[in-house]
Protein backbone atom coordinates (compact mmCIF):
# COMPACT_ATOMS: atom_id res chain seq x y z
CA UNK A 1 0.00 0.00 0.00
CA UNK A 2 2.98 2.33 -0.22
CA UNK A 3 3.27 4.81 2.63
CA UNK A 4 0.73 3.19 4.95
CA UNK A 5 -0.89 -0.06 5.88
CA UNK A 6 -4.65 -0.61 5.86
CA UNK A 7 -6.31 -2.58 8.64
CA UNK A 8 -8.88 -2.52 11.38
CA UNK A 9 -7.73 0.22 13.74
CA UNK A 10 -4.02 -0.43 13.41
CA UNK A 11 -3.21 3.16 14.31
CA UNK A 12 -4.59 6.46 15.53
CA UNK A 13 -6.33 7.38 12.29
CA UNK A 14 -10.03 6.77 11.81
CA UNK A 15 -11.56 5.90 8.50
CA UNK A 16 -15.31 5.69 8.42
CA UNK A 17 -17.50 4.88 5.46
CA UNK A 18 -21.01 6.20 5.78
CA UNK A 19 -24.14 5.39 3.86
CA UNK A 20 -24.94 8.33 1.63
CA UNK A 21 -28.58 8.86 2.58
CA UNK A 22 -29.36 12.55 2.40
CA UNK A 23 -30.81 14.46 5.32
CA UNK A 24 -34.41 15.54 5.05
CA UNK A 25 -34.51 19.27 4.25
CA UNK A 26 -35.15 21.37 7.36
CA UNK A 27 -38.29 22.91 5.93
CA UNK A 28 -39.80 19.44 5.30
CA UNK A 29 -39.23 18.10 8.80
CA UNK A 30 -42.40 17.67 10.89
CA UNK A 31 -42.04 19.60 14.14
CA UNK A 32 -43.14 17.76 17.26
CA UNK A 33 -42.55 17.00 20.90
CA UNK A 34 -41.21 13.48 21.35
CA UNK A 35 -40.69 11.44 24.50
CA UNK A 36 -37.56 9.34 24.98
CA UNK A 37 -36.94 6.68 27.60
CA UNK A 38 -33.86 4.51 27.93
CA UNK A 39 -30.09 4.39 27.75
CA UNK A 40 -28.27 7.40 29.13
CA UNK A 41 -25.55 6.74 26.56
CA UNK A 42 -27.97 7.06 23.64
CA UNK A 43 -29.38 10.14 25.38
CA UNK A 44 -25.95 11.81 25.09
CA UNK A 45 -26.36 11.63 21.32
CA UNK A 46 -29.96 12.87 21.43
CA UNK A 47 -28.96 15.95 23.42
CA UNK A 48 -26.30 16.69 20.79
CA UNK A 49 -28.75 16.05 17.95
CA UNK A 50 -31.76 18.06 19.12
CA UNK A 51 -30.37 21.56 18.39
CA UNK A 52 -28.79 20.45 15.10
CA UNK A 53 -31.95 18.80 13.79
CA UNK A 54 -34.05 21.66 15.04
CA UNK A 55 -37.51 20.19 14.43
CA UNK A 56 -38.20 18.15 17.57
CA UNK A 57 -38.34 18.93 21.27
CA UNK A 58 -37.32 15.93 23.32
CA UNK A 59 -38.28 15.00 26.85
CA UNK A 60 -35.59 12.61 28.04
CA UNK A 61 -35.91 10.07 30.86
CA UNK A 62 -32.79 7.98 31.45
CA UNK A 63 -33.57 6.72 34.94
CA UNK A 64 -34.89 3.35 33.63
CA UNK A 65 -31.81 2.99 31.38
CA UNK A 66 -31.84 0.45 28.51
CA UNK A 67 -34.08 -2.20 30.07
CA UNK A 68 -36.73 0.31 31.04
CA UNK A 69 -36.62 1.94 27.63
CA UNK A 70 -37.15 -1.37 25.87
CA UNK A 71 -40.14 -2.11 28.10
CA UNK A 72 -41.59 1.38 27.52
CA UNK A 73 -41.50 1.11 23.73
CA UNK A 74 -43.03 -2.37 23.89
CA UNK A 75 -45.89 -0.99 25.98
CA UNK A 76 -46.30 2.04 23.75
CA UNK A 77 -45.67 4.59 26.51
CA UNK A 78 -42.86 6.46 24.70
CA UNK A 79 -42.10 7.68 21.18
CA UNK A 80 -38.44 6.70 21.21
CA UNK A 81 -36.39 4.30 23.30
CA UNK A 82 -32.66 3.72 23.43
CA UNK A 83 -30.79 0.51 24.18
CA UNK A 84 -27.05 -0.09 24.31
CA UNK A 85 -27.34 -3.72 23.20
CA UNK A 86 -29.17 -5.62 20.43
CA UNK A 87 -32.91 -5.52 21.27
CA UNK A 88 -34.72 -8.69 22.31
CA UNK A 89 -36.55 -10.73 19.68
CA UNK A 90 -39.75 -10.30 21.69
CA UNK A 91 -39.47 -6.54 21.33
CA UNK A 92 -39.16 -6.74 17.56
CA UNK A 93 -42.05 -9.20 17.32
CA UNK A 94 -44.17 -6.64 19.17
CA UNK A 95 -43.93 -4.33 16.14
CA UNK A 96 -40.99 -2.25 17.29
CA UNK A 97 -38.38 -1.12 14.75
CA UNK A 98 -34.72 -1.09 15.81
CA UNK A 99 -32.32 1.33 14.10
CA UNK A 100 -28.59 1.03 14.66
CA UNK A 101 -27.19 4.55 15.16
CA UNK A 102 -23.56 3.89 16.11
CA UNK A 103 -21.12 2.02 18.32
CA UNK A 104 -19.84 2.94 21.77
CA UNK A 105 -16.75 2.08 23.80
CA UNK A 106 -17.06 1.36 27.52
CA UNK A 107 -14.17 3.05 29.26
CA UNK A 108 -12.53 1.92 32.49
CA UNK A 109 -11.71 4.92 34.67
CA UNK A 110 -9.57 5.46 37.77
CA UNK A 111 -8.79 8.43 39.98
CA UNK A 112 -6.33 10.91 38.48
CA UNK A 113 -3.97 10.42 41.44
CA UNK A 114 -3.68 6.73 40.61
CA UNK A 115 -0.57 6.21 38.43
CA UNK A 116 -1.96 3.02 36.83
CA UNK A 117 -2.42 3.60 33.10
CA UNK A 118 -3.12 0.09 31.79
CA UNK A 119 -4.91 -3.06 32.96
CA UNK A 120 -5.48 -6.43 31.41
CA UNK A 121 -8.90 -8.04 31.36
CA UNK A 122 -7.67 -10.71 33.78
CA UNK A 123 -6.62 -7.99 36.24
CA UNK A 124 -9.97 -6.22 35.90
CA UNK A 125 -11.79 -9.52 36.40
CA UNK A 126 -9.90 -9.93 39.67
CA UNK A 127 -10.84 -6.38 40.71
CA UNK A 128 -14.57 -6.60 39.96
CA UNK A 129 -14.94 -10.09 41.47
CA UNK A 130 -13.33 -9.06 44.75
CA UNK A 131 -10.09 -11.04 44.37
CA UNK A 132 -7.79 -7.98 44.34
CA UNK A 133 -8.16 -5.52 47.19
CA UNK A 134 -5.07 -3.31 46.95
CA UNK A 135 -3.59 -1.43 44.01
CA UNK A 136 -0.08 -2.56 44.98
CA UNK A 137 -1.06 -6.01 43.65
CA UNK A 138 -1.40 -4.38 40.20
CA UNK A 139 1.77 -2.31 40.20
CA UNK A 140 0.07 0.70 41.76
CA UNK A 141 0.31 2.43 45.15
CA UNK A 142 -0.48 0.90 48.55
CA UNK A 143 -4.12 1.86 48.32
CA UNK A 144 -7.38 -0.01 48.78
CA UNK A 145 -9.25 -0.81 45.58
CA UNK A 146 -12.81 0.49 45.47
CA UNK A 147 -14.68 -0.97 42.45
CA UNK A 148 -17.81 0.89 41.36
CA UNK A 149 -20.48 -0.41 38.98
CA UNK A 150 -23.60 1.06 37.42
CA UNK A 151 -27.07 -0.25 38.25
CA UNK A 152 -28.46 -3.53 36.94
CA UNK A 153 -30.84 -1.67 34.63
CA UNK A 154 -27.89 -0.21 32.69
CA UNK A 155 -26.59 -2.08 29.65
CA UNK A 156 -23.09 -0.90 30.53
CA UNK A 157 -23.03 -3.29 33.49
CA UNK A 158 -24.17 -6.25 31.38
CA UNK A 159 -21.80 -5.59 28.47
CA UNK A 160 -18.81 -5.07 30.77
CA UNK A 161 -19.56 -8.31 32.62
CA UNK A 162 -19.74 -10.24 29.35
CA UNK A 163 -16.52 -8.76 27.97
CA UNK A 164 -14.43 -8.84 31.15
CA UNK A 165 -15.74 -11.18 33.85
CA UNK A 166 -15.99 -14.31 31.68
CA UNK A 167 -19.29 -15.38 33.23
CA UNK A 168 -18.36 -14.58 36.83
CA UNK A 169 -20.56 -12.38 39.01
CA UNK A 170 -19.62 -8.96 40.35
CA UNK A 171 -18.44 -9.11 43.97
CA UNK A 172 -17.32 -6.49 46.45
CA UNK A 173 -18.58 -3.66 44.21
CA UNK A 174 -20.61 -0.59 45.08
CA UNK A 175 -23.56 0.32 42.84
CA UNK A 176 -23.80 3.91 41.61
CA UNK A 177 -26.81 5.55 39.96
CA UNK A 178 -27.22 7.19 37.53
CA UNK A 179 -24.36 6.11 35.26
CA UNK A 180 -22.89 9.61 35.09
CA UNK A 181 -22.43 9.66 38.89
CA UNK A 182 -19.56 7.18 38.56
CA UNK A 183 -17.39 10.03 37.26
CA UNK A 184 -17.74 12.01 40.48
CA UNK A 185 -17.52 8.89 42.66
CA UNK A 186 -14.18 7.85 41.15
CA UNK A 187 -12.90 11.43 41.27
CA UNK A 188 -13.65 11.57 45.03
CA UNK A 189 -12.15 8.18 45.86
CA UNK A 190 -8.34 7.79 45.38
CA UNK A 191 -8.69 4.00 45.02
CA UNK A 192 -11.81 4.14 42.85
CA UNK A 193 -12.25 2.28 39.56
CA UNK A 194 -15.41 2.20 37.48
CA UNK A 195 -16.82 1.63 34.03
CA UNK A 196 -18.83 4.07 31.90
CA UNK A 197 -19.57 4.93 28.30
CA UNK A 198 -16.71 6.78 26.61
CA UNK A 199 -19.32 9.38 25.59
CA UNK A 200 -19.42 10.71 29.18
CA UNK A 201 -15.70 11.46 29.44
CA UNK A 202 -15.57 14.79 27.62
CA UNK A 203 -14.78 17.47 30.19
CA UNK A 204 -14.67 15.03 33.12
CA UNK A 205 -12.30 16.11 35.89
CA UNK A 206 -10.39 14.09 38.47
CA UNK A 207 -10.34 10.82 36.52
CA UNK A 208 -8.54 9.22 33.61
CA UNK A 209 -9.28 6.21 31.46
CA UNK A 210 -6.90 3.26 31.32
CA UNK A 211 -5.84 1.12 28.40
CA UNK A 212 -7.39 -2.36 28.35
CA UNK A 213 -5.06 -5.07 27.06
CA UNK A 214 -2.96 -2.31 25.51
CA UNK A 215 -5.85 -0.60 23.69
CA UNK A 216 -7.21 2.84 24.54
CA UNK A 217 -10.92 3.64 24.36
CA UNK A 218 -11.86 6.09 21.61
CA UNK A 219 -14.31 6.47 18.74
CA UNK A 220 -11.46 5.58 16.37
CA UNK A 221 -10.10 2.39 17.90
CA UNK A 222 -11.97 -0.71 16.82
CA UNK A 223 -9.39 -2.93 18.48
CA UNK A 224 -10.58 -1.75 21.89
CA UNK A 225 -12.14 -4.87 23.46
CA UNK A 226 -15.20 -3.44 25.28
CA UNK A 227 -17.68 -2.02 22.78
CA UNK A 228 -21.40 -2.30 22.11
CA UNK A 229 -23.98 -1.23 19.50
CA UNK A 230 -26.45 1.59 20.16
CA UNK A 231 -30.04 1.34 18.92
CA UNK A 232 -33.04 3.61 18.76
CA UNK A 233 -36.34 1.74 19.13
CA UNK A 234 -39.51 3.21 17.64
CA UNK A 235 -42.82 2.38 16.00
CA UNK A 236 -43.85 3.29 12.49
CA UNK A 237 -46.77 5.62 11.87
CA UNK A 238 -45.52 8.83 13.50
CA UNK A 239 -44.19 11.16 10.73
CA UNK A 240 -42.06 13.17 13.16
CA UNK A 241 -40.38 10.04 14.52
CA UNK A 242 -39.81 8.62 11.04
CA UNK A 243 -38.31 11.87 9.78
CA UNK A 244 -36.01 12.18 12.80
CA UNK A 245 -34.76 8.59 12.53
CA UNK A 246 -34.19 9.06 8.79
CA UNK A 247 -32.11 12.15 9.52
CA UNK A 248 -30.02 10.26 12.09
CA UNK A 249 -29.17 7.64 9.47
CA UNK A 250 -28.20 10.29 6.95
CA UNK A 251 -25.15 12.45 6.50
CA UNK A 252 -25.92 15.24 8.96
CA UNK A 253 -27.16 12.92 11.70
CA UNK A 254 -24.12 10.68 11.47
CA UNK A 255 -21.89 13.74 11.82
CA UNK A 256 -23.51 14.31 15.19
CA UNK A 257 -23.15 10.63 16.13
CA UNK A 258 -19.42 10.85 15.46
CA UNK A 259 -18.91 13.51 18.09
CA UNK A 260 -18.99 10.77 20.74
CA UNK A 261 -19.36 7.43 18.94
CA UNK A 262 -18.30 5.52 15.85
CA UNK A 263 -20.78 5.96 13.01
CA UNK A 264 -22.74 3.10 11.51
CA UNK A 265 -20.46 2.82 8.49
CA UNK A 266 -17.05 2.66 10.18
CA UNK A 267 -15.12 -0.13 8.50
CA UNK A 268 -11.50 0.26 9.57
CA UNK A 269 -8.47 2.51 9.73
CA UNK A 270 -5.11 3.21 8.20
CA UNK A 271 -1.77 3.84 9.83
CA UNK A 272 0.39 6.84 8.98
CA UNK A 273 4.04 5.81 8.90
CA UNK A 274 6.05 7.98 6.50
CA UNK A 275 7.29 11.49 7.25
CA UNK A 276 5.81 14.52 5.49
CA UNK A 277 6.66 18.22 5.33
CA UNK A 278 7.18 19.91 8.70
CA UNK A 279 3.92 21.21 10.13
CA UNK A 280 1.77 19.48 7.51
CA UNK A 281 0.47 16.02 6.81
CA UNK A 282 0.19 14.32 3.43
CA UNK A 283 -2.89 12.45 2.24
CA UNK A 284 -3.11 9.99 -0.64
CA UNK A 285 -6.54 8.56 -1.46
CA UNK A 286 -6.77 5.58 -3.79
CA UNK A 287 -10.28 6.08 -5.10
CA UNK A 288 -11.93 3.88 -7.73
CA UNK A 289 -10.56 4.12 -11.26
CA UNK A 290 -12.36 4.64 -14.56
CA UNK A 291 -10.96 3.28 -17.82
CA UNK A 292 -9.80 5.77 -20.43
CA UNK A 293 -8.79 4.45 -23.84
CA UNK A 294 -6.66 6.40 -26.27
CA UNK A 295 -5.68 5.20 -29.72
CA UNK A 296 -3.24 2.63 -28.35
CA UNK A 297 -3.64 1.89 -24.62
CA UNK A 298 -6.20 1.90 -21.84
CA UNK A 299 -5.46 3.95 -18.73
CA UNK A 300 -7.13 3.90 -15.31
CA UNK A 301 -7.09 7.35 -13.69
CA UNK A 302 -8.43 7.63 -10.13
CA UNK A 303 -11.78 9.29 -9.51
CA UNK A 304 -11.85 12.75 -7.92
CA UNK A 305 -12.75 13.37 -4.30
CA UNK A 306 -13.57 16.25 -1.97
CA UNK A 307 -11.87 17.10 1.32
CA UNK A 308 -14.29 18.62 3.86
CA UNK A 309 -14.19 19.65 7.49
CA UNK A 310 -16.04 17.51 10.04
CA UNK A 311 -19.04 19.84 9.82
CA UNK A 312 -19.20 19.58 6.03
CA UNK A 313 -17.38 22.72 4.81
CA UNK A 314 -15.43 22.16 1.60
CA UNK A 315 -11.66 22.42 2.04
CA UNK A 316 -10.45 21.23 -1.34
CA UNK A 317 -11.57 19.41 -4.48
CA UNK A 318 -8.94 16.93 -5.64
CA UNK A 319 -9.08 15.75 -9.30
CA UNK A 320 -6.81 12.85 -8.19
CA UNK A 321 -5.08 12.61 -11.56
CA UNK A 322 -3.23 14.90 -13.95
CA UNK A 323 -4.82 14.22 -17.30
CA UNK A 324 -6.56 11.04 -18.39
CA UNK A 325 -3.26 9.20 -18.85
CA UNK A 326 -2.24 9.62 -15.19
CA UNK A 327 -2.81 6.50 -13.04
CA UNK A 328 -1.12 7.80 -9.90
CA UNK A 329 -3.34 9.29 -7.15
CA UNK A 330 -2.53 12.85 -6.14
CA UNK A 331 -0.51 13.56 -3.00
CA UNK A 332 -2.23 16.35 -1.02
CA UNK A 333 -0.67 18.36 1.81
CA UNK A 334 -3.08 19.33 4.60
CA UNK A 335 -2.78 20.98 8.00
CA UNK A 336 -3.17 18.54 10.92
CA UNK A 337 -6.79 17.82 11.78
CA UNK A 338 -9.74 15.57 11.12
CA UNK A 339 -11.35 15.65 7.68
CA UNK A 340 -14.11 13.99 5.70
CA UNK A 341 -13.16 12.51 2.32
CA UNK A 342 -16.08 12.24 -0.12
CA UNK A 343 -16.03 10.30 -3.37
CA UNK A 344 -18.30 8.35 -5.72
CA UNK A 345 -18.20 4.55 -5.98
CA UNK A 346 -19.76 2.18 -8.48
CA UNK A 347 -21.49 -0.07 -5.94
CA UNK A 348 -22.27 2.19 -2.98
CA UNK A 349 -22.73 5.54 -4.69
CA UNK A 350 -21.36 8.44 -2.71
CA UNK A 351 -19.38 7.40 0.36
CA UNK A 352 -17.36 9.32 2.89
CA UNK A 353 -14.12 8.54 4.69
CA UNK A 354 -13.42 10.13 8.07
CA UNK A 355 -9.64 10.56 8.43
CA UNK A 356 -7.28 12.33 10.84
CA UNK A 357 -4.15 13.94 9.40
CA UNK A 358 -1.14 14.25 11.69
CA UNK A 359 1.78 16.63 11.37
CA UNK A 360 4.80 15.17 9.64
CA UNK A 361 3.08 11.99 8.44
CA UNK A 362 1.83 10.64 5.14
CA UNK A 363 -1.43 8.72 5.27
CA UNK A 364 -2.86 6.54 2.51
CA UNK A 365 -6.52 5.53 2.20
CA UNK A 366 -7.52 2.73 -0.15
CA UNK A 367 -11.26 3.04 -0.78
CA UNK A 368 -11.51 -0.30 -2.58
CA UNK A 369 -9.96 -2.22 0.32
CA UNK A 370 -12.28 -0.55 2.81
CA UNK A 371 -15.34 -1.39 0.74
CA UNK A 372 -14.24 -5.01 0.45
CA UNK A 373 -14.36 -5.28 4.23
CA UNK A 374 -17.79 -3.73 4.25
CA UNK A 375 -19.00 -6.47 1.92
Amino acid sequence: MGDSEAGFCVGPVLVAVLASACATPHEARPSAELAYVGSSTVANFLRDAEPVYGAVRLTIDTAPESEGGELAIEQGTTDLAGVAYPPRAETLRAGVTATLIGRDAIAVIVNDRNPVRELGRDQMRAIFTGQVRNWDELGGPDLSVRPLVVGEESATRRIFRGAVLAGAEYAGCEEVRPDRAILDAVAREPGGIGHISFSFLEGALGIHSVAVDGEWPSVTNFEYPITRPLYLLWRRGNPAVEAFVGWIQGEEGQRVVMRRFAGTGVVGSVQAVARAAEGMGTLVVRTETDPYMDDVLTYFPHRPYDVLTRDGRLVRRVPNHVGQHDEKPTSVDLPPGTYVIRTETSRWGRIECFVTIESGTSTEVDVEELLKRRG
